[in-house]
This record gives structure tokens, sequence and C-alpha cells, in this order.
């Protein structure tokens, strides 16, 4: 299978120190690199953020129950997708569109992505997967996270 290539919409990159960019990525990590790469954390500050929650909890770090607490926790404001009857759901494409500006965590069916400023930050392009829910970094700068610094080396 082929590797994504980079679009408008979607940049293949990750957090995790181990990503190699010329293989496929199947670590299931998504939940930490979404995390890292939309507050500006390294990938093992956030997987230490999770995973301290998870302890407490007997739970795992990428569990339903144990994430969405930890970003609250961290101040990311949870919202829902309006699903309108008759019209398609919004994609992960259409929210970079809608969003330019920001940092999110979107999550699709059984995978969180990150969205900054526009683009879709991941290690395989969920471009055409449908939002569900997703958690705003409103007290995160845009234009100095980590995410952007990687960007700057990638290019």
């Amino acid at each position: 299978m082929a590797i994504d290539k980079d679009t408008q919409f979607f940049c293949r990159l990750s957090s995790n120190p181990t990503f190699d960019e010329s293989k496929r990525w199947r670590k299931g990590d998504c939940v930490i690199r979404a995390f890292s790469m939309a507050t500006g954390l390294t990938w093992i500050d956030a997987f230490d953020r999770l995973c301290a929650h998870a302890r407490k909890t007997y739970d795992v770090p990428n569990s339903d129950s144990n994430y969405p607490k930890v970003f609250e926790e961290m101040g990311l404001i949870a919202k829902q997708v309006k699903v309108i009857k008759g019209e398609s759901r919004m994609t992960v494409k259409d929210f970079c569109q809608q969003h330019p500006k920001g940092a999110y965590i979107l999550r699709c069916a059984n995978h969180l992505t990150a969205v900054v400023n526009g683009v879709c930050y991941d290690t395989w392009n969920p471009s055409e997967k449908c939002v569900y829910k997703y958690w705003e970094a409103t007290h995160y700068d845009t234009d100095a996270r980590y995410v952007q610094e990687c960007i700057n080396e990638y290019l």
C-alpha cells in the first residue's frame, strides 16, 4: 500500500520520536499524537499526562473514558458536530476548510487526529473520514507550537 502524499489539507507528520516517514505507521498512538500536536506538548509529555490519569482510574491511556477527561483538565473545549438529516456529515477535509485558524483534536470513527491552522497532521490521510466530535485548544498559540517547528523542519 502506498504512503499518503501531502495535500493542501493534510501533512504526514508525527510527534512520536520513533516515527519513520518511509514506512506505514501502525503504533496505535493516535490519541497521544493528536493531543501532543494540538497542544504543543511533546509526545512523551502527552503520553505521561494520559497515563497519569489512566493510572488513577485503572484504565488505559487511549480509552474513550480516559482521554476526554485529560483534554478537559488541559482546558480543551469539547464540541459536537451538528448533523442535519439528509445532508452529508462533515469530513476532516471539510473541517480543515472551515477552520483555517486554531488548534483542534478531531474524533472520527476509531481515530483521533490533529488539525492546526486548517491542516490535518497525521501518519495517514483521514481527510474523507467523518468528524463526530472535536476539542478546541483555545489557549494555545498556534504559531509557536511543536507542530510549526516540525513543519519547518519537514519542509
